[in-house]
């Protein structure tokens, strides 16, 4: 039998291990660091040069979201946000050496105000005399729409879209929570307030269907719309064919909904061959080319072009624009994990920071917030709110809505000088929840009693473990009646309306962006573009001018999410054991996994849900939209 001896604790022999470990740790770590370095240093922002006859290709992201993250550290590829996506599309606009766009229909994610200020960039990259060709082999309602701009679509002929007529499917949770002996007690103001109504209701209740049904039939009037005037098509065959649904590329050809079967390879040629015609007139060059010169959207962005340029005014005049996107919570951004980039969030203490860069920036004249958020807790809103009292007595400042920016959402940008919103934007919801998880039943379930002693009235007040009663209830809706009460008393003063005139229209009401300028909630229509041109005005650029932007957050460096994994806000270690609850509830071993093969439609909602439960959990008051339905 041989004999292992162990080393005491603090021998020798262990410390010299235990140092030799903590050397290779260090020179790992500092191996990494340096190869990143040099890959940054060296790689990153080299000018990409564009050959004449020249055809832009439109890949987008996977997720188009106002400003890019990295998918991890050691992505370099700073992927565009939005206002650089526009930005890249203006540029090819005037750029000379530029004939054309093509459009590879993809998997991408894009909200649907978004949605349409690209169709209005590519409107007007149209109107140049360029054109545009797209290739989609499957496709839905949103990428039908962006491809339906196109000159020609093409498509392979086993190709299939899915051109359904919008609709809402929703999650209600209150009966597998009460499975478990869960109760969710939820408090609202007022009736159209339903962001908790997932957990305490089993369907939608009559308010919820009411403005879920006036959204989703005025965003389904304007899909019509957008598809008859682009492709040239009678409004009620464009109706007649989404009734169908689903499509193979013969009967899409058949309704006038695609122009030709092809590959992508075949597209390439057809390419090919008009800008050589194009060539052919401009220089009298009768020869083939040798290739398509083909340039991606990412790597034209970092490409120069002196046209574009001369339109810019002096960098001495620039306008910030302050990205706000996400739910709202308290605290500061970070993530547990560098090497796995969270969803984008509010964290009031972070946006604050760029709020004060961007007015502290001596070259930034005007600031722009832009918003896309669904609100979220009210403590963090009003922090925000707070500050931007403040900057707009030195600095202007425009508050320009995107696809969402309800409830806190609402709260944070109606401090501004300017409410710019899109016509599809879905923005009010002024009203606030109140959410306690009660698990009595579900204590009582595993034979769990418990015994309090209190030294007052209010001692037991916060404790979950006991059911709700009429005084606790009532106290919660003192609680929260003074909240709601300050949120609509601000609405009121920063709109010049009265008390009750500002609450007719709040009550937690979701308004698109029409609805909500006919209310006085908003002060303008229009995307982006107009809270620029709004701006540019006030502080003296001219109209024929472009103003120069600076865009905050800035992306972070390897170091900086290095150090935000060390010293940063753990807030997913929250989502984390969310889910593993949920899992254990369930039996699933992998929630992720589960959530990843879900329909879109489901992930999103019980994404939503997860969100609201957490935050409820953290802050039980909170000014967060209702479930909205995805388009």
């Amino acid at each position: 039998m041989n004999t292992i001896i162990v080393p005491p604790l603090g021998s020798k022999k262990q410390s010299s291990n235990r140092t030799l470990l903590v050397i290779i740790g260090i020179i790992i770590g500092l191996s990494i660091l340096i190869l990143f370095s040099v890959g940054v240093f060296f790689g990153s922002d080299e000018t990409v040069d564009v050959e004449e006859h020249s055809v832009l290709k439109l890949t987008l992201p996977g997720q188009v979201s106002e400003y890019g993250v990295n998918a991890n550290i050691f992505d370099d590829s700073k992927p565009l946000g939005f206002y650089d996506i526009l930005e890249t599309i203006r540029k090819a606009e005037v750029d000379p050496r530029i004939k054309g766009m093509y459009i590879p229909i993809g998997e991408s994610q894009m909200g649907f105000v978004k949605l349409e200020e690209m169709l209005e960039a590519l409107r007007s990259f149209k109107s140049k005399g360029k054109f545009i060709y797209a290739y989609m082999e499957t496709a839905g309602r949103s990428d039908y729409m962006m491809a339906s701009l196109a000159d020609s679509i093409f498509m392979p002929k086993e190709g299939l879209a899915e051109l359904s007529a919008p609709g809402v499917a929703a999650l209600f949770f209150k009966n597998l929570f009460a499975k478990i002996g869960v109760n969710m007690y939820v408090q609202q103001f007022e009736e159209y307030k339903s962001a908790g109504e997932s957990f305490s209701q089993e369907r939608f209740t009559p308010p919820a269907k009411e403005e879920l049904n006036v959204i989703i039939q005025s965003r389904t009037n304007r899909i019509y719309e957008l598809i008859s005037m682009q492709r040239k098509l009678p409004l009620e065959k464009v109706k007649a064919a989404f009734d169908i649904g689903t499509y193979t590329a013969d009967s899409l050809k058949s309704c006038a909904l695609i122009d030709a079967y092809a590959q992508e390879w075949e597209v390439r040629d057809l390419i090919k061959k008009k800008v050589e015609l194009m060539r052919m007139k401009e220089t009298s060059k009768t020869d083939t080319l040798e290739k398509l010169a083909l340039i991606d959207l990412q790597d034209y962005s970092k490409a120069e072009c002196k046209e574009y340029e001369q339109t810019f005014a002096d960098e001495e005049s620039s306008i910030a624009i302050v990205n706000a996107v996400g739910a709202i919570r308290s605290g500061t951004s970070g993530n547990g994990n560098p090497f796995q980039q969270g969803d984008q969030e509010i964290a009031s203490g972070s946006l604050v920071k760029e709020l004060k860069r961007a007015y502290a920036n001596e070259k930034v004249k005007a600031v722009i917030l832009r918003i896309d958020s669904p609100g979220g807790s009210v403590i963090a809103s009003d922090e925000v709110w707070s500050l931007i009292q403040s900057i707009k007595k030195k600095k202007p400042i425009y508050a320009s809505m995107s696809d969402v920016a309800a409830s806190g959402g609402y709260y944070i940008p109606m401090a501004c000088d300017t409410i710019i919103a899109h016509p599809q934007t879905i923005t009010g919801s002024i009203g606030v929840i109140g959410m306690f998880p009660i698990v009595s039943e579900a204590m009582a379930k595993f034979g769990i009693t418990m015994d309090t002693i209190s030294t007052g009235a209010s001692s037991q007040d916060m404790n979950f473990m006991i059911p709700m009663n009429e005084a606790r209830k009532k106290k919660l809706y003192d609680q929260m009646y003074p909240i709601y009460q300050r949120f609509v008393s601000k609405v009121a003063k920063s709109r010049n309306m009265e008390f009750e005139q500002a609450r007719s229209v709040a009550k937690g009401r979701v308004w698109l962006g029409n609805d909500a300028h006919q209310r006085k909630l908003i002060d303008t229509l229009g995307g982006v573009e107009l809270a620029i041109a709004l701006a540019k005005k006030r502080i003296g650029i001219p109209s024929d001018k472009r103003a120069r932007i600076i865009s905050y957050p800035k992306s972070k460096d390897f170091l900086s999410e290095i150090l935000s994994s060390m010293f940063g806000d753990k807030s997913d270690n929250d989502n984390t054991s969310l889910k593993s609850l949920i899992g254990t509830i369930l039996g699933i071993r992998d929630v992720d996994a589960v959530l990843q093969s879900m329909p879109k439609e489901l992930r999103v909602s019980l994404s939503y849900a997860l969100t609201t439960f957490n935050m409820a959990r953290k802050e039980h008051v909170l000014a967060l939209m209702p479930y909205m339905p995805q388009f």
